[in-house]
């Protein structure tokens, strides 16, 4: 058997095939009825809880941190959790525990259990944070076919029932918990091509819980003539108001104004959410999906009009507000479909497992992906003299066929200088934001005289680069330091493991 996992910021959900080969999602095996696992950790000395187990416990625990949203924290190499003994928990450490519970779900829901998962990630993800979804999974002793792209997995899922699609455009809108993504595609047969992404980052539900979150806090500054209490029990049992708020303002039928009475500590509040003021700054947000869209298109040329279905999946994609802002931008002959957007992403992730060879006694047919690159990738020559704005060797190009290798050629010169270095860089706009991946360093030389040296930089299927330094005149490879870029707290996985292993999960782990 096999196991897809959509590793959301709200909540991660998992599936496996039947033995028809179709997808199921995996229950959770304290609660039969719950589907997914909210993204959320709780650590108290040598106990750990993940899920709901953690959802359940904040107000017997108040004096703890609710550790959510930590996926926005892979690749940044910044802690998001200190512990009792000031042991720093990085997001990759958190990601395991939620990882080990909906492995430990897997094994007892599937009569056989499992050998090998497909795990998704965003879309717009750079090569350091699908790196940290890999290194989340070996902390969990988890063993990973591949890692797919959620509006990849969604559309896998989508197409796998639908075959009307083959030879249209399908832009997958995927507006997750905490990321916004975007995928154009193409399928014919068991071919599904990826001909272009875009994305935003760090835009998602958190943003719609925000808005509610700021009139909660502005209706007891009002009432109570104070600031805004800050303690983790009030931030945490806030944060689950404010979320369940937006759900109720999102999905309402006929728009309306929302009154409800809020308890912090012993101050009891009434607090008035006004649906229009609500609308119109959600639909701020709904906006930057937008310019992401149009972005996007304009690549390739073309314009909403050329689109032949819109597919919105991700939590925050199943709000009202977000259906009718693109219901009214569509054109005759186009399609808007909500397609189980909670589930899709774990369900395409299992059937992708599958085709691995590895799923059920089923004929699974096996699925051609073909993706493209994310981002630009480029190299900048170190150099003390260089400009405020060095100059960028662009080596592969954005939505390039992947895989691909690409190769640049330097001279150096050993006598001036006994290494060199190089910044790895991804962007979508040089003008714009340039992320900077790492340094390679390169050196000290051996020889003295001048000498040619190529730098191959390879992005693979599942987006992650791999480097290769070799000196063209004789074809000798160069050993190399990739360096990250530095940081007050260092990851280190052994230790980082260690802090995994050493807790009871849920208190059967």
């Amino acid at each position: 058997m096999v196991l897809g996992i959509d590793l959301g910021t709200s909540n991660t959900v998992s599936a496996s095939l039947s033995r028809d080969g179709s997808p199921v999602l995996i229950p959770d095996a304290h609660h039969k009825d719950q589907l997914t696992t909210p993204s959320i950790a709780l650590i108290e000395g040598k106990r750990a809880y993940a899920g709901g187990f953690a959802e359940n416990l904040f107000q017997t625990l108040p004096d703890k941190q609710i550790i959510s949203f930590f996926k926005r924290s892979f690749g940044t190499q910044d802690p998001v959790y200190f512990d009792d003994h000031k042991n720093a928990w990085f997001s990759e450490t958190v990601a395991s525990l939620i990882l080990k519970k909906v492995k430990s779900d897997a094994e007892l829901y599937l009569p056989d259990g499992f050998k090998r998962a497909v795990i998704t990630v965003p879309a717009h993800y750079n090569d350091v944070q699908r790196k940290s979804v890999i290194e989340a999974a070996k902390l969990a002793d988890l063993e990973l076919s591949a890692i797919i792209e959620e509006p990849v997995a969604a559309a896998l899922f989508y197409g796998s029932f639908n075959k009307k699609i083959d030879e249209e455009i399908i832009l997958i809108y995927d507006f997750g918990g905490g990321t916004f993504d975007l995928t154009l595609i193409t399928k014919a047969g068991n071919q599904l091509n990826v001909i272009a992404k875009d994305g935003v980052n760090k835009l998602g539900g958190k943003e719609f819980d925000q808005i509610v979150h700021t009139t909660i806090r502005e209706s007891y500054e009002k009432a109570f003539k104070c600031p805004f209490p800050t303690d983790k029990l009030v931030t945490n049992r806030i944060q689950k108001i404010a979320e369940n708020i937006k759900i109720e303002l999102n999905d309402t039928e006929i728009p309306r104004d929302l009154r409800k009475w809020i308890m912090v500590g012993r101050d009891a509040f009434e607090a008035t959410f006004h649906y229009d003021t609500y609308a119109a700054e959600a639909n701020q947000l709904i906006a930057k999906t937008e310019t992401a869209v149009n972005r996007c298109l304009r690549s390739l040329g073309m314009q909403l009009k050329d689109i032949n279905k819109i597919v919105l999946i991700g939590g925050t994609s199943s709000s009202k507000l977000v259906y009718n802002y693109w219901k009214q931008k569509m054109v005759p002959g186009q399609d808007l479909i909500y397609h189980q957007p909670l589930s899709s992403v774990a369900k395409g992730a299992a059937l992708y497992a599958g085709s691995f060879g590895e799923g059920s006694n089923a004929e699974i047919t096996p699925i051609d992906l073909r993706g493209v690159s994310t981002y630009n990738i480029g190299l900048i020559l170190s150099n003390e003299n260089s400009p405020a704005k060095p100059q960028i060797d662009l080596l592969v190009h954005r939505n390039t066929p992947l895989p691909i290798t690409s190769k640049k050629v330097y001279k150096i010169s050993p006598h001036q200088r006994e290494f060199v270095s190089f910044e790895l860089c991804q962007f979508w706009d040089p003008k714009e934001d340039v992320h900077q991946l790492g340094t390679i360093k390169a050196g000290p030389f051996s020889l003295m005289a001048d000498f040619y040296m190529e730098i191959a930089i390879e992005n693979r299927l599942n987006g992650t680069i791999g480097i290769k330094l070799k000196n063209a005149d004789n074809g000798r490879d160069i050993k190399f330091e990739f360096i990250r870029k530095e940081s007050n707290h260092t990851y280190d996985f052994k230790q980082q493991k260690a802090l995994v292993d050493g807790v009871y999960l849920n208190n059967n782990i």
